[in-house]
């Protein structure tokens, strides 16, 4: 480990320094990769990588972490765009990983660099409608559909089907996401969740309630909470479509 000087301020040292403190970075970054393997074997050992190679709980909980002891030493919008790069190569290296858009979101600009931000280097395949981005995953266990709250989508959605794992973007800008990541990642409670209830028809009132849409003609409303099944008995014709970590909400 190299030593500086702390009284030598010339450009040629600080330099120095910042090459010294790069190469710290690397070797952690190969020993980071390295544990990710370790992570693949014991997924393909148990099966659990089948499904998908997606822990959204588990990266909500690493980015709080994260932002919490950086404090105000770093912006979380920095620390998430960085991370964002490393979880996503340690995604790929586990199984390759294609994302579904339908060709209206995938030509929107501010939507691919939203989606590039957190996915990075994942293949994009755009498909005609919403729906048949969502139908993609029927035969592509591994696979992500990104859909709008608002988009035709929620006809084609099944329960027992890909469901919400995520919302973007991943830092909270405003009530209501501007995207719903489906995937088949096993729903895990991060301890900042919310559910998302589809109604047929239009939602009954819910005070609590976090933000609510249309998709055609169903109703959309996120619920703050893990919530199960228990919620479903009090509103006649509901569905869960969904349990994922909130948007991390960062204080100034």
């Amino acid at each position: 480990t190299m030593t500086f000087d702390s009284s030598d301020t010339s450009l040629d040292a600080i330099r120095r320094e910042i090459d010294a403190i790069d190469d710290n970075i690397l070797r952690l970054l190969m020993q980071r990769f390295a544990a990710t393997e370790k992570v693949k074997a014991t997924k393909s050992h148990d099966g659990s990588i089948a499904s998908s190679p997606f822990r959204p709980a588990r990266e909500a909980a690493v980015m709080h972490r994260l932002i919490r002891e950086a404090g105000a030493s770093l912006s979380p919008e920095l620390l998430v765009r960085l991370w964002r790069v490393i979880l996503s190569a340690s995604i790929q290296s586990q199984a390759p990983v294609t994302l579904h858009m339908d060709s209206v979101l995938g030509h929107d600009m501010a939507t691919r660099l939203l989606v590039a931000q957190h996915f990075c280097a994942m293949k994009v395949e755009l498909h005609q409608s919403p729906a048949r981005a969502l139908d993609a995953l029927a035969s592509a266990q591994g696979d992500l559909a990104l859909v709008a709250p608002s988009s035709d989508w929620a006809a084609r959605f099944s329960p027992d089907g890909a469901q919400v794992i995520v919302t973007l973007p991943m830092i909270a800008g405003g009530s209501q996401p501007q995207l719903l990541v489906f995937g088949h990642a096993p729903p895990q409670p991060s301890g900042d969740d919310e559910t998302l209830i589809l109604f047929s028809g239009e939602a009954p009132s819910l005070p609590g309630a976090i933000w609510q849409a249309h998709s055609g003609t169903t109703s959309l409303a996120g619920l703050p909470g893990y919530l199960d099944d228990s919620i479903l008995a009090l509103h006649s014709g509901a569905r869960i479509a969904g349990r994922y970590p909130r948007p991390i909400k960062v204080t100034p």
